[in-house]
């Protein structure tokens, strides 16, 4: 008899096993269930204390399929209660989790999908498989093989990526609800549009604020990056810059920043007019950036990353090609947007005309020139490198240190250093100040006053007006008038 309720109890154990496996934890283990209770597996864990490395089966349990549990107070060998938490044990350690959830640790946050079960006679965490697949803790992704957390391989991680539910990021709640709006609403009045934050998905059925106010809203984090290079290697920097905050805000001051860094050629040829052309198309710099910013995956809280060299400038995005897509189909015209809300609030602010071209017209840009761009994909980046159009191996040095030109009718360039920021300047706009100067090359006014008279002394500006009135304009400018 002792031996049919011994194998009786085998039975009941493997089909509570089984049973876990195959729905999730449906079925709580209590007090009331018979132990020992069923073997730690992909979705049970047993814990005698808390403590640090609950974070680990917490990340591991995210990026599963089914609802777990780690139970405390029981030992994972003899599967038997070994202690009973107390009420106020059991505050502390919810109060603990609750730090844990809300803070960078994991990304993205699993607020909502991760409980502290205070009620239960067999206190546990409960973990509901996330939606934003891969989660990772501190920078790493974990997943449960067998009754064990492991760090998850880059092919699993790809592929949880390529899984994601495009629309899952910028439509989830947002981890922070205390949003400062006033640069998108201001952005939208200045464009005469009407601000609804519903229309814009801005808030969920709930009424709380999304991911995608959290992109358009001055406390966004997720960096841009660029980088200024001396030469064709990254051994010397010669500037660099981080952008964040509100998202249109961020791509204006980018589009900016490398325009500045965007020098002109001149070519003298046998026509009146001289034939001036941009280092970088424009159209190519501003497609390449906003796809990034768009298209990139904020599943990943590495930045985008913009570099400048003298024979190419690059545009890395994190996250691979969204939906598993391929790079023929992406330069032949497909599109699967990977932040739809995103794409939704920039298109209708005219930052995207018609979503979905934008790699072909980088690629016209240069449909009249030998160079073309270079598009590169991975696991885990997306890359486009444009070739400078007036890359020249070496030119000889003149005189002046703005401008380099060669004995033949050939380039005439001028070079990204800080008099040579200021003539780009002037090339787009009227006049400078020295405020402006200032500002534009992060100097000091005394600095700023010597740059000037360089080159007011070369005759290439000239200066007009006097005391707080006083403005600085190109000499040829003056001519052509």
């Amino acid at each position: 008899m002792r031996l049919v309720r011994y194998l009786l109890k085998i039975i009941v154990v493997k089909m509570l096993e089984e049973q876990a496996l195959r729905i999730g934890v449906t079925y709580v283990l209590s007090l009331e269930v018979t132990q020992p209770f069923p073997v730690e597996n992909e979705v049970i864990e047993y814990k005698e204390i808390f403590n640090e490395k609950c974070k680990k089966e917490i990340a591991a349990f995210l990026n599963g399929a089914q609802t777990a549990c780690i139970y405390f107070g029981v030992n994972d060998i003899s599967r038997k209660v070994t202690h009973i938490y107390t009420d106020d044990e059991k505050h502390e350690i919810e109060e603990q989790v609750g730090r844990w959830l809300s803070s960078p640790t994991y990304y993205p946050s699993p607020v909502g999908v991760v409980h502290v079960r205070t009620e239960r006679q067999l206190f546990c965490i409960e973990i509901q498989p996330g939606d934003a697949k891969p989660y990772f803790l501190d920078g790493r992704a974990y997943v449960r093989n067998g009754s064990e957390s492991v760090k998850a391989s880059q092919e699993r991680v790809t592929k949880m990526m390529v899984l994601q539910d495009l629309s899952s990021f910028d439509a989830s709640e947002s981890p922070i609800q205390d949003l400062r709006l006033d640069e998108i609403e201001g952005i939208f009045r200045r464009e005469k549009l009407n601000f609804k934050a519903k229309a814009l998905g801005f808030l969920n059925s709930q009424g709380l604020l999304t991911n995608v106010a959290f992109l358009m809203s001055s406390q966004n984090n997720f960096l841009v990056k660029v980088a200024i290079f001396d030469g064709v290697t990254v051994d010397q920097f010669k500037d660099r810059r981080a952008f964040s905050g509100c998202m249109p805000k961020q791509i204006d001051d980018i589009l900016t920043y490398i325009n500045l860094n965007n020098p002109l050629s001149a070519r003298i040829t046998g026509q009146p007019m001289r034939d001036e052309k941009r280092s970088y198309p424009g159209v190519a710099i501003r497609e390449s950036v906003i796809n990034a910013i768009v298209h990139r995956s904020y599943f990943s809280k590495s930045p985008i990353q913009i570099e400048i060299f003298d024979d190419r400038l690059t545009i890395m995005s994190p996250g691979p090609l969204p939906g598993g897509m391929k790079l023929k189909a992406v330069l032949a015209g497909q599109t699967l947007p990977r932040n739809p809300q995103v794409v939704k609030v920039l298109n209708k602010l005219k930052y995207i005309e018609d979503y979905g071209t934008g790699i072909r017209r980088i690629l016209n840009s240069y449909a009249d020139e030998q160079k073309t761009p270079k598009f590169r994909t991975s696991e885990d980046f997306v890359k486009v490198s444009l070739p400078n159009l007036n890359y020249r191996e070496k030119l000889p040095k003149s005189t002046f240190p703005n401008i380099v030109a060669t004995d033949d009718p050939g380039p005439v360039s001028v070079i990204v250093d800080e008099q040579g920021q200021i003539i780009n300047y002037l090339k787009n706009n009227l006049y400078i100040t020295r405020a402006i100067v200032e500002l534009l090359l992060g100097i000091k006014g005394s600095q700023a006053n010597k740059y000037l008279k360089q080159l007011v002394d070369s005759n290439i500006l000239k200066k007009v007006g006097s005391g707080s009135a006083t403005r600085y304009v190109l000499v040829h400018q003056i001519h052509s008038k």
